[in-house]
C-alpha cells in the first residue's frame, strides 16, 4: 500500500496523461455489505488441513521474505527478491517474464533520475474460462539502511516486522493459496496472471502501464494488501502528488541580502496556501510531506523544494486540488525589482490513483470473505471502510476490472517501526484465500 516516505521521481510528461484514467461507477455506496452465507466443501476443508499441515512452513517463508529487505530504492535488494518469487512462480507452473520499467526524472533542486527494479509477471492458462488477476507489490516503505529489518514473533503470536502487512504477509498468503489450490488438484485448470510490481510503494510510477494493460484482459482481480482489524476495504480515496522547484537568486545573507530573492521564502507562501485547499467536509486533504532549501546559513537560498500529497473522493474533487495547485505554482508572492526575473517555479502535479468506488461484483465477494472469516478463526470481518490509503487495486480497476484489495493479512502500524500482524491472521487469511481462488477457478469451469 503506498505511502509518501521516500523523496519519489517524478513523471516525465509521456506519462502524465497516463494518470487521467477513469472507470465506471458500477454501484453506489448505500447501505453496508453483510456476510454471505457459505458451506465449505469437502475440498475446501482439505485445503484447510493443507494449511494447518504446513503452518510452520509458511510461517518460515514469511520470516525469510520479511528479512529480505526490499525498499523502493533498493534495486540488488528487490531482484533478489524478485529471483525468489520467480523460482517460487515457476515451482507452480507459471511461465514467468520480467518487465522493465522506465526510469523518472527527478524534480528537485539536485535533478537526477528515479530507477526501479523490474517486475515480474506469471501467467497460467487453463480450461477456466475465468480470467483471474493476482497482484502483489515487491516494495515497503523501509529502505537499506533502515533498523527495522527482519521478523519478531512474540510469545502471544504477534508478528512485527518491516512489510510484514504491507505486503510480505501478503504475498506469503497469496503463494501459499496457490499451493494449497494446486495440492488439490486445481491449479492447473486456472486461468491465472500474478503480477508482481517494484514500486508500488511510491505510487506504481514505473509500472502503472504494465498493471493496466495486463487488467484488460482479465475478470476479476484479487490483491493481497493488508486490511485493518475486523474490516474489509470497500472504497478508496483518489491519490495524488505534486512536486515544486523554486529558483531564487543567492546572495550574502549580511553584505548584500538586498541582491538576494529567497527561494524558501517563496516555497513557505507557496505551502501556505496550498495547505488551505485542504477541505474535509468535501473529504479532500492536502499534505506537505516533505520541503528543504538553501545550503547555507548565511546564504539567501537560491533553490527550495516541496513534496506534496493529495488525497480525494470523486474525480471531481481530485481534479479541483490539481487545478488549486497549478495556480499556486503559477502565482508569484516574493519580488525584488533589480531582478524580475526571479523566483521561477517548476511544477509536476499529478492525480496517480483514481478513487475507487464500491462495486457489485466486489461488494459480493467481500461478502463471501466475511462469511468465510467467521468459519475460520476467531478474527472475523464484521464491516467495511473506506479507506484513505492507495493501492493498485484502484489503477487495475480504473480499467475496468472489479478487484477486491484487501485479502491480505490483517494488520496495524502499516509503514512503520510498529507495523504488526499475528500468526493466527495469516494462517486464516491464507485458507480464506485459498477457497476464494479455488471457487473463482472453478466458477469458469
Amino acid at each position: 500500500m503506498d505511502i509518501l516516505r521516500y523523496t519519489p521521481a517524478v513523471l516525465s510528461a509521456t506519462l502524465i496523461g497516463l494518470c487521467g484514467a477513469t472507470f465506471p461507477a458500477t454501484a453506489t455506496a448505500q447501505a453496508d455489505v453483510q456476510p454471505a452465507e457459505v458451506t465449505l466443501s469437502d475440498t475446501e476443508q482439505a485445503m484447510i488441513a493443507w494449511v494447518d499441515e504446513n503452518r510452520q512452513a509458511i510461517l518460515d517463508e514469511l520470516e525469510q521474505h520479511v528479512g529480505m529487505n526490499t525498499g523502493t530504492e533498493n534495486i540488488a535488494g528487490l531482484d533478489a527478491y524478485r529471483d525468489l518469487l520467480q523460482a517460487d512462480l515457476e515451482q507452480l507452473g507459471f511461465e514467468t517474464e520480467t518487465f522493465p520499467a522506465p526510469s523518472v526524472e527527478i524534480l528537485t533542486c539536485a535533478g537526477g533520475e528515479m530507477a526501479f527494479a523490474d517486475n515480474l509477471v506469471g501467467t497460467m492458462r487453463g480450461d477456466s474460462t475465468r480470467r483471474i488477476f493476482m497482484n502483489g507489490h515487491m516494495d515497503t516503505v523501509f529502505p537499506a539502511s533502515d533498523e527495522f529489518q527482519s521478523l519478531v514473533i512474540e510469545e502471544d503470536g504477534t508478528l512485527k516486522g518491516p512489510g510484514v502487512g504491507d505486503m510480505k504477509g501478503g504475498i506469503v498468503v497469496m503463494l501459499n493459496a496457490l499451493r494449497a489450490v494446486q495440492a488439490q488438484g486445481l491449479l492447473a485448470d486456472g486461468h491465472i496472471t500474478v503480477a508482481f510490481n517494484s514500486d508500488e510503494e511510491i505510487g506504481s510510477l514505473g509500472s502503472r502501464e504494465l498493471l493496466l494493460s495486463l487488467a484488460k484482459d482479465h475478470d476479476i482481480g484479487l490483491i493481497y494488501e493488508p486490511s485493518p482489524p475486523g474490516k474489509m476495504t470497500r472504497s478508496r480515496k483518489g491519490l495524488g502528488q505534486a512536486r515544486l522547484k523554486i529558483t531564487g537568486r543567492e546572495a550574502h545573507a549580511g553584505a548584500n541580502h538586498e541582491q538576494g530573492v529567497s527561494a524558501n521564502l517563496e516555497l513557505a507562501h507557496k505551502v501556505i496556501e496550498i495547505e488551505k485547499l485542504t477541505d474535509y467536509e468535501a473529504g479532500s486533504t492536502v499534505n506537505t510531506g516533505t520541503m528543504s532549501g538553501g545550503e547555507k546559513r548565511n546564504t539567501i537560498p537560491g533553490c527550495a523544494e516541496a513534496y506534496i500529497d493529495m488525497r480525494y473522493l470523486t474525480a471531481e474533487a481530485g481534479e479541483k486540488l490539481k487545478n488549486g495547485i497549478e495556480e499556486i505554482a503559477a502565482s508569484t508572492f516574493v519580488s525584488n525589482p533589480d531582478y524580475p526575473e526571479f523566483p521561477t517555479t517548476e511544477s509536476w502535479v499529478v492525480l496517480h490513483r483514481p478513487a475507487k468506488p464500491p462495486h457489485d461484483e466486489v461488494d459480493a465477494l467481500i461478502a463471501q470473505a466475511m462469511g468465510l472469516s467467521k468459519l475460520l478463526g476467531d478474527d472475523p470481518i464484521v464491516e467495511t471502510n473506506v479507506s484513505g490509503g492507495g493501492t493498485d487495486g484502484s489503477i487495475v480497476q480504473s480499467a475496468g476490472l472489479p478487484t477486491i484489495d484487501g485479502l491480505g493479512l490483517n494488520g496495524t502500524g502499516i509503514h512503520s517501526s510498529r507495523e504488526a500482524s499475528t500468526v493466527d491472521t495469516l494462517i486464516e487469511r491464507t485458507k480464506m484465500a485459498a477457497i476464494m481462488l479455488a471457487r473463482q477457478i472453478q466458477s469458469g469451469q
